[in-house]
C-alpha cells in the first residue's frame, strides 16, 4: 500500500522517533499524544462504502422476508434468501432490533448488513458439539471471490452471544477470499469458545485468495479463552484492526500458523495496521507469531493492557518437524531429532494436525543448524518473520491478580510473588496470576533465521513492583527456577 503524507506529518513522527528512544521502566512514564504517520491514512485507504446505486436498493429482513425476531426459530434459510436476493443489485439489508438465531450466513458482493442497535444474534439452537460452526461467512468456504461487502452495527452496536449454546467451536465472523470489507460496532459476549471469534482467514484456493482492503472496528469482547481471543490473522494485505478491546485472550494475534500455507507456500500478512488495541486480565493485547510465514510490516499505536501477562509479546520464527513415523511417545520423537542435531535442540514436542501426529519446535539457536543439515528429516524449512514492525503508544497497568500466564511466562516472576499465583484445574488452561510486565520478545532482533525487530515504545506504566523485569528478551536470565508444585489450584 502507498500512503501520501504532509511534510508537516513527516516532520511530527521524525520528532517522536527522538522522543520515543528511551525505554520506560518501572513507574516512569512520558506521554505520546501525536499519531504515528502510518496510520493517519483516510478510511477510504482500506475500505470504499457503498455508493448512492447500493445504497438505493434496501430490504428488511423482518417487513420483507417475514423473520419472527422475537422466537428462537432458526433464520439463517431467510437471511440467507434476502442476501441472495440483494446481490443481484446490491443494496442494504436492516435486521431490525430484535433476537436471530443464525449460523452458515453467506455473504455475498455488494451485500451491507446493517444490524440495528441492541439487537442480539445467537448461534443456532443443537448444533453440532464436534463440528466448526460460522454465523457469517465472507467467503472462507465458498468457491467464489466476494466484493464490497459488510456487516456492522446501526445506530450502535449489536450483540453476538455465544453462551450456553451446545457447540464451544464458534466463530463469528471467517473473512476469506473477500476484498473491500467492514466488520464493526458489536460486542462478543463469550464463554471460552476454542476459535479466536474473528478469522482474517486463508482460503487455499488459487490466487492469492485472502483478505484484502478491509476495516475491523468498534468490536468488544468479553470472557475471551487465554489460547484464542478476538482476532487472528492467518493472511491479509491491507488491513486496518481499529478499536478493538478483549477481556481474557489475546485481542489482536498476529499468529501465521495456518498448514495450508505450508504447503502452498503463500499467506501470511502484509501492510497491517492497527490502533487503539486493548486488553484486561489477559495474555496480552497484540502477538506477534509467524511460525513458518514470511510476512510484511505491521504498524499500530495506542495498545492498553490492563491486568494482563504482558503488554506486547513477540515469538521467534521457528522449524516445525512433522513425526512421520507416527512414533508411539512425545519423548520417542523428541530423542530421534536431538540425536540428529543435538541435546536441546527440541524446544518442545506437541500434538498437531487434530492430535494424530507428533511436531518438534527446533529451539531458536538451532534454526541454522537444522536449515542447513544434510539430514532431509530436519533441513530445508525455513522459519518465517516479519519486517521491521513498529508498536507504540503502550499503556500497561499492573494488577494483582487476573492476568492470564503461560507456565514459560512464570521463570520470569520473583520467587517471593510466586504465592499470587494460582495453577488451572483439571479443566483449566491457564495460570492466573499478577501482571508481569511490558513485553516478552524472544527473537534476537536480528536478520537471523526466524529472527526480526519489532519496535516497542511506551507511553505510561503504572503499578509494577520495583524487583520485577518489564521487559523480557531471550536472552533474560529466569529469575525463579522454583518447582511449581507448589503452586495451589484455582479451582
Amino acid at each position: 500500500m502507498k500512503l501520501q503524507f504532509k511534510p508537516v506529518y513527516l516532520a511530527l513522527i521524525a520528532i517522536m522517533a527522538i522522543g520515543c528512544t528511551k525505554e520506560v521502566t518501572e513507574n516512569e512514564t512520558s506521554e505520546i499524544s501525536e499519531v504515528p504517520t502510518e496510520l493517519r491514512a483516510a478510511a477510504s485507504s482500506f475500505y470504499t462504502p457503498p455508493g448512492p446505486n447500493v445504497r438505493a436498493h434496501k430490504k428488511n429482513l423482518v417487513t420483507d422476508y417475514g423473520v419472527n425476531h422475537r422466537d428462537q426459530n432458526d433464520d439463517s434459510s431467510k437471511l440467507n434468501l434476502a442476501i441472495k436476493d440483494l446481490s443481484d443489485t446490491g443494496g442494504i439489508l436492516t435486521l431490525p432490533k430484535g433476537k436471530y438465531y443464525l449460523t452458515k450466513i453467506r455473504m455475498r458482493s455488494n451485500v451491507h448488513l446493517e444490524i440495528e442497535k441492541g439487537t442480539v444474534i445467537y448461534p443456532s439452537k443443537g448444533l453440532a458439539s464436534a463440528k466448526n460452526h460460522r454465523i457469517f461467512d465472507f467467503a472462507s468456504k465458498t468457491g467464489e471471490k466476494i466484493e464490497n461487502a459488510s456487516v456492522s452495527g446501526k445506530g450502535g452496536k449489536f450483540i453476538v452471544d455465544l453462551r450456553g449454546n451446545s457447540s464451544k467451536n464458534q466463530i463469528v465472523a471467517d473473512v476469506g477470499n473477500v476484498t473491500n470489507f467492514k466488520l464493526s460496532d458489536f460486542t462478543i459476549k463469550d464463554e471460552k469458545t476454542v476459535f479466536a471469534s474473528i478469522l482474517v482467514s486463508f482460503t487455499g484456493k488459487a490466487g492469492n485468495a485472502w483478505p484484502h482492503k478491509g476495516i475491523i472496528q468498534n468490536i468488544n469482547q468479553t470472557n475471551a479463552h487465554t489460547g484464542y481471543g478476538l482476532i487472528q490473522a492467518y493472511a491479509a494485505d491491507n488491513i486496518m484492526f481499529n478499536n478493538l478491546s478483549c477481556t481474557g485472550g489475546v485481542t489482536l494475534r498476529l499468529e501465521t500458523d495456518n498448514l495450508a500455507m505450508k504447503t502452498a507456500k503463500k499467506g501470511g500478512v502484509r501492510d497491517i495496521f492497527a490502533t487503539k488495541i486493548k486488553n484486561t486480565n489477559g495474555l496480552t493485547p497484540v502477538m506477534f507469531s509467524p511460525h513458518f510465514m514470511e510476512n510484511g510490516k505491521v504498524t499500530i499505536d495506542d495498545v492498553t493492557a490492563i491486568g494482563c501477562a504482558y503488554a506486547v509479546r513477540v515469538e521467534h520464527g521457528f522449524i516445525e518437524i512433522f513425526d512421520k513415523e507416527n512414533r508411539a511417545s512425545a519423548d520417542a520423537f523428541k530423542n530421534y531429532i536431538e540425536g540428529i542435531l543435538g541435546a536441546g535442540s527440541v524446544e518442545v514436542v506437541y500434538r498437531r494436525n487434530n492430535g494424530r501426529t507428533w511436531a518438534a519446535r527446533i529451539a531458536n539457536e538451532f534454526n541454522e543448524a537444522a536449515y542447513n543439515h544434510s539430514n532431509p528429516a530436519v533441513s530445508g524449512i525455513k522459519p518465517g518473520k516479519f519486517a521491521t514492525s513498529k508498536v507504540s503508544n503502550v499503556k500497561v497497568t499492573y494488577r494483582r491478580t487476573g492476568a492470564k500466564l503461560k507456565q514459560a511466562f512464570l521463570a520470569y516472576l520473583p520467587c517471593s510473588e510466586r504465592s499470587k499465583v494460582c495453577r488451572p484445574g483439571p479443566g483449566g488452561f491457564e495460570y492466573n496470576g499478577p501482571s508481569l510486565g511490558v513485553t516478552i520478545d524472544n527473537t534476537k532482533r536480528d536478520n537471523s533465521l526466524g529472527n526480526y525487530n519489532v519496535n516497542v515504545s511506551t507511553s505510561s506504566v503504572q503499578g509494577f513492583p520495583n524487583n520485577y523485569v518489564l521487559n523480557v528478551k531471550y536472552n533474560t536470565p529466569k529469575v525463579c527456577s522454583q518447582n511449581l508444585g507448589g503452586i495451589t489450584s484455582c479451582n
